[in-house]
């Protein structure tokens, strides 16, 4: 990473804000919630206020936990949401700068709100899971948030993490907050193996992709966990012609292994697994919309609801484009190269109408961006050469 990725978490976390959304009372007590974090993570215990609870650091200083928690009367489970949201941008934290999505939960049976987004912070694309919840008498939000250049490292890790957040005493702990795996009866619970979800460039120079649950494109084709402790997985193609038998790496990257005659076997991952459970789409900080429709806006190009197309030739007047696409509920735009089969790219960069960045991605084979409500400007690049692009939507 880029010496600003590795220094960007030292300016956000001196942003401690306090939840205003509670009365100012006596502290919340430290064993009124229980959160997993990893045993090699830094505890910062300097310079916590009186609502920042917790704060994990890891060690290369690109993801980190917070848990804010404060008493008070409950204005309901929305506007402890809206309103730690609302104070978290207005005091600079930047890494809530686009909702993407917003799901009602239950967590450790209580209701919840879970929330996830996306931003840019000095050229650096960071992504946050946060879960907002009232219990004990208080509010208690858990923030996790990573550098998204090193998703197929933290991105799991940071959710699981999160979705341990108890507000009981775990069996044995007593009033013993608990943070790693020494005594953590939710630390040996994440399957190692769901590691391997996402897209991977396969050594025969294929893309393979695996989804959750054993699940993966093409006819008698499936995965299996082996050893979840391990992260070992097998591999079964076309119905057991082919039984790859492999191991994910630690960081994630990489699948090493071999197939049942003994012949070597390997992938290296292409893009991070999504969250286990993919919420849904809901109210984006845009204001929401009155009608669906795409238009063209200049380049070599055609945009109407639900597909837009061109082309894009570096060194010349097309080597750019651009559309405008209008959203009401919000959608998932797939990219895609209908031409060279991932042969040439190009690169995708989507705005607001305010002209805040909301995603950026270099498209091979095929790229899906998700977006909620809202007016978007969507700019399309030549990477090298000529490149036919496009994009359809539901």
């Amino acid at each position: 990473m880029a010496k600003s990725n590795k220094t960007f978490l030292s300016v956000i976390l001196a942003v401690f804000i306090l939840l205003s959304i509670a009365k100012n009372a006596e502290a919340y007590g430290d064993a009124d919630f229980w959160i997993q974090t990893p045993d090699d993570w830094t505890e910062n215990t300097e310079g916590l206020t009186n609502d920042l609870k917790k704060q994990v650091i890891s060690p290369d200083r690109n993801a980190f936990i917070e848990v804010y928690a404060a008493p008070g009367n409950n204005p309901g489970l929305q506007a402890i949401a809206d309103g730690m949201e609302k104070a978290i941008l207005s005091r600079g934290g930047v890494y809530f700068q686009n909702r993407i999505s917003s799901r009602d939960v239950m967590q450790d049976n209580h209701p919840a709100i879970f929330r996830e987004y996306s931003s840019y912070y000095n050229g650096n694309k960071l992504h946050a899971y946060a879960i907002y919840a009232y219990a004990k008498g208080g509010a208690v939000v858990a923030i996790g948030v990573f550098a998204e250049d090193l998703a197929g490292r933290y991105q799991n890790l940071v959710y699981e993490c999160l979705n341990s957040l108890r507000f009981s005493p775990p069996p044995g702990m007593g009033n013993d907050n608990y943070t790693g795996s020494q005594g953590n009866p939710y630390a040996n619970q994440a399957n190692g193996c769901d590691r391997i979800v996402g897209k991977w460039r396969w050594f025969t120079g294929s893309q393979a992709e695996f989804h959750a649950g054993g699940r993966m494109p093409g006819n008698g084709n499936s995965w299996q966990c082996v050893d979840p402790s391990r992260g070992v997985v097998k591999i079964i193609w076309s119905n057991g012609k082919w039984v790859d038998t492999l191991t994910i790496s630690a960081d994630g990257s990489r699948l090493d292994g071999q197939n049942q005659i003994g012949n070597r076997v390997w992938g290296t991952r292409i893009s991070a697994a999504p969250p286990p459970t993919p919420p849904q789409i809901q109210q984006h900080q845009q204001p929401k919309p009155k009608m669906n429709y795409a238009k063209r806006v200049r380049g070599n190009l055609a945009a109407s609801w639900r597909l837009a197309h061109g082309s894009l030739k570096a060194g010349t007047s097309d080597s750019r484009g651009e559309w405008e696409l209008s959203t009401v509920s919000g959608t998932t735009l797939r990219f895609s190269d209908p031409y060279k089969g991932g042969k040439q790219s190009y690169r995708v960069v989507i705005l607001t109408k305010e002209g805040q960045k909301v995603d950026e991605k270099v498209v091979g084979m095929s790229e899906d961006i998700t977006v909620g409500p809202g007016i978007y400007k969507i700019r399309m690049f030549a990477e090298q050469g000529y490149a036919g692009w496009r994009c359809e939507w539901n």
